[in-house]
């Protein structure tokens, strides 16, 4: 009986997560769901809290990123969020077989890395460890037999495609959680030198603090979205901007003040949902990821930290906006084929359930 266990769901806003626990259980309605912490959102079956898990014969558990892959594996050393759950003892007894994906983030740190990788020597080298799925190319190199995916899925239902239509002023997107390192003041400064009529922007997250900075009327700011009214912006716009760069953040560990690098990964999971919709992406991609998305031919890439380059991206497509819509309908194509949901989860299932695996969704 195979059991995922997330660590807060089920929750919308979790977004990736929750679309791929939900096809798991499109699959195989046996699937049990625990979550460390239960939300309230909607989902088609029960969540079970993650202390229950002694209570079924499970044979197998499927989570994603490192340090909650660690926490269930009591791992004794310290990883970014990682928390123990005291479940190993009962992993080794039962000798349930363990399958984690293991994305940018979740405890793999940039200058966090030494211990990242200890910790995946660890998985790689833990009997009970069976497989790994990774969009990480030092992941695939510590776990030579990880399987590679080509990135987070989307739910290309959700987030149908729709050909946007041409328009003398062209709708912007900024959707992210605030953080300093999400470029929000790049992306004001360089809109602060465009043509109000030109452009218009609509804002996303919680950013309410921050639209001081704008010197112009000419946007519309949401505030936080579930994912449905989310989609209903996407379909509004034009161009989704993703200015994220490579900065720190705050970590406490024993009580010394530590600094650590968080990077986003590539796309980010708001570009990708959108690009989807048939968003064009204006991106930095500073993990240099050209696994699945050429620049230039799929969207375009802009430096960190540069309003100038935003500028140029934007009046470059104001001049020739039928590149808008081609490099739109190129990035969503790119999506349907590498990063569908249904094709994702249906690769993971069937190597975890040991059926015939054929090959990757890209």
């Amino acid at each position: 009986m195979l059991a995922i266990v997330d660590t807060h769901f089920p929750w919308l806003l979790s977004g990736f997560r929750y679309w791929e626990n939900y096809q798991f259980y499109n699959i195989d309605k046996e699937v049990l769901f625990f979550s460390l912490n239960k939300m309230n959102d909607y989902f088609p079956t029960e969540v079970h809290p993650l202390e229950h898990i002694t209570q079924y014969p499970i044979t197998d558990i499927y989570c994603v990123f490192l340090n909650h892959t660690l926490g269930l594996l009591d791992y004794p050393k310290e990883i970014p969020g990682k928390q123990n759950y005291g479940l190993s003892k009962l992993i080794q007894e039962r000798n349930i077989s363990i399958h984690a994906t293991i994305y940018p983030g979740g405890g793999y740190e940039e200058n966090f890395l030494d211990q990242a990788e200890e910790g995946l020597r660890f998985l790689g080298s833990h009997p009970n460890v069976k497989n790994v799925f990774t969009n990480v190319d030092d992941v695939k190199r510590i776990v030579p037999r990880a399987h590679r995916v080509a990135g987070v899925p989307v739910n290309t239902d959700f987030y149908e495609y729709a050909q946007r239509q041409q328009s003398d002023k062209i709708h912007l997107l900024f959707a992210a959680f605030n953080r300093r390192e999400k470029g929000f003041k790049y992306f004001v400064k360089a809109f602060n030198r465009l043509a109000p009529s030109k452009y218009h922007i609509h804002i996303v997250g919680d950013w309410a603090k921050e639209l001081y900075a704008i010197r112009n009327s000419n946007f519309t700011y949401y505030g936080p979205l579930l994912p449905a009214d989310l989609r209903k912006v996407y379909y509004k716009c034009h161009i989704f901007i993703n200015p994220t760069y490579r900065g720190s953040s705050a970590f406490w560990n024993r009580h010394i003040h530590k600094r650590y690098i968080t990077l986003d990964g590539f796309p980010t999971a708001a570009a990708r949902d959108a690009m989807s919709t048939g968003c064009c992406l204006i991106s930095t991609n500073s993990r240099h990821d050209h696994t699945v998305f050429v620049p230039a031919e799929d969207y375009l890439e802009i430096r960190e930290k540069s309003p100038e380059d935003i500028i140029k991206a934007l009046e470059y497509l104001y001049c020739n906006k039928d590149e808008i819509l081609a490099m739109a309908q190129k990035g969503s194509g790119k999506i349907k084929k590498n990063l569908d949901y249904r094709k994702i989860v249906a690769f993971k299932y069937n190597i975890i359930t040991n059926k015939d695996e054929g090959s990757a969704p890209f």
